[in-house]
């Protein structure tokens, strides 16, 4: 159903699933206070996305004029995401043999699901890669969707240990980030293998992108899905990129 672009509820809605709470938070005590407080706020914040909330709370208040009530529904909107974001859920994820405890989560499929539930981004960091043709599908059917695609995968121009020569994604249109070697300690890998989408479930594990570790290894990994730390890693890389040990290529 097409949101309601008049309807105090839906904006709100709209709003608190993209926002931060604090932006939210401020943004509703501006429109306690009025069109001027919006209007100041706006004047004033440096995000484009707060911009277009004031926006869209102007348009709203200029036609149905009840400052305290389009306030009270962006609080509350922004109160029962945040809640709901806070509620994590956690599994476990295997590769290999199995055990009389049984388990429904396995590598190859939930990385190719996690991968098909991605609307908006996508960070993949990971070793040893290579071109699993059902990987590289699900990557090419998410970049057709939309899906800003962030890959930070290990590079034997700045690790020589690492022997893959060839980058098994060269089609596939995304961000791609390096750490080069004069950023690194003295034989330092980039050995972390994340799965990170949409800021709101992250696969965290010991399975690098092959075929190996998809389906053969002995690999677990923690599939995070709501709660807060999913973005926190996603923002930890960024964080890398900001500072300058990471670069983009």
């Amino acid at each position: 159903m097409t949101p309601d672009t008049t309807n105090p509820a839906d904006l709100a809605a709209r709003l608190a699933a993209h926002m931060p709470m604090t932006d939210l938070e401020a943004l509703a005590a501006a429109t306690l206070n009025g069109a001027d407080q919006v209007q100041r706020l706006r004047a004033t914040t440096s995000s484009a996305v707060v911009r277009g909330a004031c926006d869209d709370v102007l348009r709203i208040l200029r036609m149905r004029g009840s400052e305290a009530f389009v306030a009270g529904t962006l609080l509350g909107a922004a109160r029962t995401v945040h809640h709901e974001r806070e509620r994590q859920k956690l599994d476990v994820v295997w590769t290999g043999p199995e055990s009389p405890v049984t388990t429904t989560r396995l590598t190859s499929t939930v990385v190719t699901q996690l991968i098909d539930s991605a609307q908006e981004d996508l960070l993949l960091v990971s070793f040893a890669t290579q071109a699993e043709p059902s990987i590289k599908a699900a990557l090419q059917r998410a970049c057709a969707r939309g899906v800003v695609l962030t890959m930070l995968l290990e590079n034997p121009s700045d690790n020589p240990r690492y022997t893959t020569r060839v980058d098994p994604f060269v089609r596939i249109r995304a961000r791609r980030l390096s750490w080069p070697a004069q950023n690194r300690p003295r034989g330092a890998s980039i050995h972390a293998k994340i799965i990170v989408v949409d800021r709101r479930s992250a696969l965290i594990g010991s399975a690098n992108l092959t075929g190996h570790a998809l389906e053969r290894n002995l690999e677990c990994g923690i599939l995070l899905t709501g709660g807060t730390q999913p973005a926190r890693i996603a923002d930890h890389i960024i964080g890398l990129v900001n500072v300058g040990h990471l670069v983009v290529e």
